[in-house]
C-alpha cells in the first residue's frame, strides 16, 4: 500500500529474513582471527559476563563477504546483536567460502555459537572460539 511512498523516497522494503542453518556442535575449537580490530563489539557481546569471570557463549552468524583490504572472498563472523567480531583464518576461508556464498544465495545464513575468552585483568583482550562443524554446511534445516 505504501510502496509508492517508499519508491518516491528512494526506500526499499526490508529484505526478507534469511533462513537459519545451524552449523554448530563440533566443539569450541575453531579459532577466529582479527579480534583485535573488534574489541568493542566483543565487549558488547560479553555484556560484562567475561569481566565477572564467566565464559559467555554467544550466537554468531557466519557470512560470506569480499574482504575490503584483499578484495578476496572471506568469511566474516558476526555476534548476533553486537556486530562483526572477526573472520575465518584465510586458509580456512578458502575451504568454506563457496559453501557460505551458496547458502546466502539460497536465502540461508549459517549460525553457530561462539565462546568468549579473555576480558579479565590478567588477559584484557577478548578472543572467540566457534562451535563450528563444517560438514553441516551442506545441510538445510
Amino acid at each position: 500500500m505504501l510502496s509508492w511512498l517508499r519508491k518516491s523516497l528512494g526506500k526499499t522494503p526490508a529484505a526478507d529474513p534469511l533462513a537459519v542453518v545451524n552449523v554448530g556442535h563440533g566443539g569450541f575449537n575453531f579459532a577466529v582471527v582479527g579480534e583485535q580490530s573488534y574489541q568493542s563489539n566483543l565487549r558488547k557481546a560479553s555484556g560484562g559476563r567475561a569481566e565477572r569471570g564467566e565464559r559467555p557463549v554467544i550466537g554468531c552468524q557466519l557470512r560470506y563477504e569480499i574482504n575490503p583490504r584483499t578484495h578476496g572472498p572471506a568469511v566474516r563472523v558476526d555476534a548476533i546483536g553486537a556486530g562483526t567480531v572477526g573472520h575465518f583464518p584465510a586458509d580456512q576461508a578458502t575451504l568454506y567460502v563457496a559453501a557460505f556464498q551458496e547458502l546466502e544465495r539460497g536465502g540461508h545464513v549459517a549460525e553457530c555459537q561462539g565462546v568468549l575468552v579473555g576480558g579479565q585483568p590478567d588477559k584484557p583482550f577478548f578472543g572467540i572460539y566457534l562451535d563450528f562443524k563444517p560438514k553441516l554446511l551442506g545441510s538445510r534445516e
